[in-house]
C-alpha cells in the first residue's frame, strides 16, 4: 500500500508541475492574444450621404437605422465615419469607436451636394494611413449609403464606379446601399449591393453587412503567425521578426484552454482519491 501511495504522490506531483508550466504558457499566449486582437478585426468606413436630397424623412430614417445597427456592433473593430458634406462630423478610425460614430450620426443634418468620388478618395487616404501606421492586418470594408447621383465630379456616376473598382483592387471591400430608389448604379461594382426604401429595409440591409462580414470576425491564423504579427508592430523598418516555434504556446484556441481546465479538475479528483486511500490505509 505504501508503495502504491508513493507512486500516486509522485504521479500527482509531476503532473501538477507540468500543469503549472502549461498555465505559464497560457498566460504568455493570453498577452499575445490581446496584441493580436488590437491589430486585427474589421475596419469599417461609413460614407454617408447627407446631401440636400436627403432632407426630411430620408435623413431621419437613415440616422435611426445606422444608430440601431451601430448599437449592436460587436467588439474588436475600428470605425471611421465620413459624411459627404459635414466634414466637422468626421470620425477618424477609432478601435471600438461605435459610440463616437453614433453621436456623429445623430448630429447630422442634410444639405449640400453629393461628392461621392471625393469622399471615397478621402476614405482611401485614411485606410492607407491606418494600414501604414497602425496595422496592416485588419479587414477593410467601406459602406456607401446614397440616395442619388454624383454631382461634383465631371465623370458622374461612372467616376464613382471607377473609384469603387480602385478600392477593391487595393483589397478593400465595398458594400453599397441604394436608398429610396436611387443608387442602383453601384450594383455590379460594389462587392455587395442592396436597395432600401425605408428605415426597416435599411436596417435589414445593414444586417446583411453583418452576414457578409461578421462584426466579431476572427481570422484563422496560426500561433506562430500571431507572434510574428505582434513583433512586427514593434520592429524597426527593414527588420524581420524572428519567431522561435518552441516559444509559441500549443493552445491555439479556447477549446484547448478548456482542456487544460478539464485536466486540472481530473487531477483534483485523483488527489481526493489519494486522500481517501491514505485514510483507508491508516484504518487498516
Amino acid at each position: 500500500m505504501k508503495n502504491q501511495l508513493s507512486s500516486l504522490v509522485y504521479f500527482l506531483s509531476a503532473h501538477f508541475l507540468a500543469l503549472s508550466n502549461s498555465f505559464g504558457q497560457v498566460s504568455e499566449f493570453a498577452e499575445l492574444e490581446a496584441e493580436y486582437a488590437s491589430q486585427t478585426g474589421t475596419a469599417y468606413t461609413i460614407v454617408f450621404d447627407d446631401s440636400g436630397s436627403m432632407i426630411g424623412q430620408k435623413i431621419r430614417e437613415a440616422k435611426q437605422a445606422f444608430a440601431w445597427w451601430l448599437e449592436k456592433a460587436g467588439p474588436n473593430n475600428a470605425w471611421c465615419f465620413l459624411p459627404l458634406n459635414s466634414r466637422y462630423l468626421d470620425v477618424e478610425f477609432v478601435k471600438n469607436g461605435e459610440s463616437q460614430v453614433i453621436r456623429a450620426v445623430k448630429n447630422l443634418e442634410a444639405g449640400g451636394i453629393t461628392p461621392i468620388v471625393d469622399t471615397l478618395a478621402l476614405a482611401y487616404e485614411k485606410i492607407k494611413t491606418r494600414r501604414e501606421t497602425v496595422t496592416p492586418y485588419e479587414r477593410h470594408l467601406v459602406i456607401i449609403l446614397t440616395d442619388g447621383a454624383e454631382t461634383k465630379d465631371p465623370g458622374g456616376n461612372s467616376a464613382v464606379c471607377k473609384s469603387i473598382v480602385g478600392l477593391r483592387d487595393k483589397g478593400i471591400e465595398v458594400f453599397g446601399i441604394g436608398f429610396h430608389g436611387e443608387g442602383s448604379y453601384l450594383d455590379g461594382f460594389a462587392s455587395h449591393y442592396v436597395a432600401a426604401n425605408n428605415r426597416e429595409e435599411l436596417q435589414r440591409s445593414l444586417s446583411q453587412v453583418d452576414a457578409e462580414v461578421p462584426l466579431n470576425i476572427e481570422f484563422l491564423i496560426s500561433g506562430e503567425e500571431k507572434k510574428a504579427m505582434a513583433l512586427l508592430a514593434t520592429m524597426p523598418a527593414g527588420k524581420t521578426p524572428q519567431v522561435n516555434p518552441d516559444r509559441v504556446s500549443a493552445f491555439e484556441d479556447d477549446g484547448e484552454t478548456d482542456a487544460m481546465v478539464l485536466i486540472f479538475v481530473v487531477l483534483v479528483i485523483v488527489a481526493v482519491g489519494a486522500l481517501v486511500l491514505v485514510s483507508l490505509a491508516k484504518k487498516s
